[in-house]
């Protein structure tokens, strides 16, 4: 006890010690303080001590943050150096989709008919009653799955009958043998409705060229030279065949190293191929028309396509409704007096359609699949370029890599914002972790310290502090002290307060 006890008389004379009031031992020194600076300076008190934190933490934590970063990109690297090449090898080499397909003419149980369709036929002065002047109808170009077609000799044979062809040459690339298939098929089974004649489509780094009527394969060169060219068109001329020239706009494009029209014209082709699927030559024709060269269509077949062009000329002998022979096809167009022309119809809106209805999904494929897409993904990065393929060894060109090297910049820069983003999250995660762990133990604090506050406040106003009272005798005083010194010093609150 700090403070000077007073002294009190009662009705009887006594002196009693009374308790002090309590509530004066309540500080409020700072009551007067500015509370907005106050709260400024708590503000740039705390900052200051979080900086400093920091601080500390950098200095004690930062090569170890360092460190962890590192790793942690070196195994990011990792795993894309391991993912891309096994996706992209999987994505080249992946299994079909499906397991079985069926082949579905569409529209189906239907057929086609250029004459019934009243497709022109382009030269009229040839043929001035058009269709009434003609009895062949012929396609000069189709492949089978013996070379890269899709199709089987026989599904194709059934494809040329129901777009109302009722000739074609079978050419598949560098070999014979899909025609001679072709050919003993449509003898078997479709005689009256097809002629099938073999023929191989010689392919190389300079051109693409048909020779009918061979039954042998002939020698092949990735790079023939000129003479090499005019010493075969010769040999097929001498075994009895016809020589077509395919697709000049398409080989120009396609980068092959081809002679100029007036060279093939000058070696002795017998035919220029100016429609080839949708793509009319028409410069070609013109080049024929002025030096009496002969031209054909041809559908180029290969898969999922219309029919659009219709080889059209006469044979004087055959009997109507009846299927030519091979030998009087060859023997007629080799005869250089017999006109040749073309029906064309690019749009080919009702013409029939081949197409496959999938029907069963491949297994190994559906569990491999996200390889593919990664694979895919990852591809979009660069392009291998690998040229016209010869079909004799190889690329016709050497094999170039582009390399997209600003895209493949834009997303390492996307995988490191992405990084760094991931990280600061993780790091405010943990900082809002601890920051609301500290608030939920602070409220915890302060309720706890409230009820025990509130408990002591009522315990205070029902016991009444008892203190050791002393009486003296005023008539008898004699001038001693009252209350000692060492009363004063012995004063005590009772335990019950």
């Amino acid at each position: 006890m700090q403070e000077l006890l007073y002294q009190n008389l009662n009705d009887k004379n006594s002196l009693r010690v009374e308790s002090p009031n309590l509530n004066s031992f309540n500080n409020n020194s700072n009551s007067n303080n500015n509370k907005i600076k106050r709260f400024l300076n708590i503000i740039v008190y705390k900052l200051k001590y979080y900086f400093k934190r920091f601080k500390i933490f950098l200095k004690n934590n930062g090569k170890s943050i360092v460190k962890r970063i590192i790793s942690q990109l070196f195994f990011l690297a990792l795993i894309f150096g391991i993912i891309a090449p096994i996706s992209i090898y999987i994505y080249n080499n992946s299994p079909s989709k499906y397991l079985s397909s069926e082949l579905v003419f569409t529209p189906e149980n239907s057929t086609y008919s250029p004459i019934l369709a009243n497709i022109s036929i382009y030269d009229e002065q040839y043929f001035p009653n058009q269709w009434n002047d003609i009895n062949v109808l012929m396609d000069t170009h189709s492949h089978t799955h013996y070379s890269d077609g899709s199709l089987s000799p026989e599904e194709n044979i059934k494809w040329h009958i129901l777009n109302g062809y009722n000739v074609m040459f079978m050419t598949d690339h560098n070999q014979v043998y899909g025609g001679l298939v072709g050919m003993k098929i449509a003898q078997e089974k479709y005689s009256d409705k097809i002629l099938v004649i073999p023929g191989i489509e010689w392919t190389n780094c300079r051109c693409h060229l048909n020779l009918i009527g061979l039954t042998e394969n002939v020698p092949l060169k990735k790079f023939p030279t000129d003479e090499e060219i005019k010493a075969l068109i010769d040999m097929v001329h001498s075994k009895g065949g016809l020589v077509i020239l395919n697709h000049y706009p398409w080989s120009s494009w396609s980068g092959l190293d081809q002679p100029s029209i007036q060279q093939w014209y000058d070696w002795g082709i017998d035919f220029l191929e100016v429609a080839n699927q949708y793509t009319f030559d028409y410069q070609g024709m013109m080049f024929c028309k002025k030096h009496n060269l002969r031209y054909v269509s041809g559908s180029d077949f290969h898969y999922y396509q219309r029919a659009y062009a219709w080889t059209v000329f006469n044979i004087p002998q055959l009997e109507p409704g009846k299927i030519p022979t091979q030998d009087m096809v060859i023997s007629t167009l080799r005869n250089t007096s017999t006109k040749t022309s073309f029906a064309f119809d690019p749009v080919a809106s009702d013409t029939i359609m081949v197409e496959f209805e999938f029907t069963k999904f491949n297994p190994t494929w559906v569990f491999i699949s996200p390889w593919i897409y990664l694979g895919g993904f990852f591809h979009s990065f660069f392009e291998l370029k690998k040229g016209m393929y010869s079909f004799v060894d190889g690329s016709c060109t050497g094999q170039t890599l582009d390399i997209h090297s600003k895209e493949i910049a834009s997303l390492i820069c996307w995988i490191f914002i992405i990084f760094f983003s991931i990280q600061l999250l993780i790091i405010l995660i943990i900082s809002l972790k601890n920051l609301l762990k500290k608030l939920f133990i602070n409220i915890f604090k302060n309720c706890f310290k409230s009820l025990n506050n509130n408990s002591n406040n009522n315990n205070n106003k029902n016991i009444t502090p008892k203190f050791q009272s002393k009486s003296f005798d005023l008539d008898n005083y004699n001038g001693e002290e009252l209350v000692s010194t060492n009363d004063i010093n012995n004063f005590t609150i009772s335990e019950e307060f």
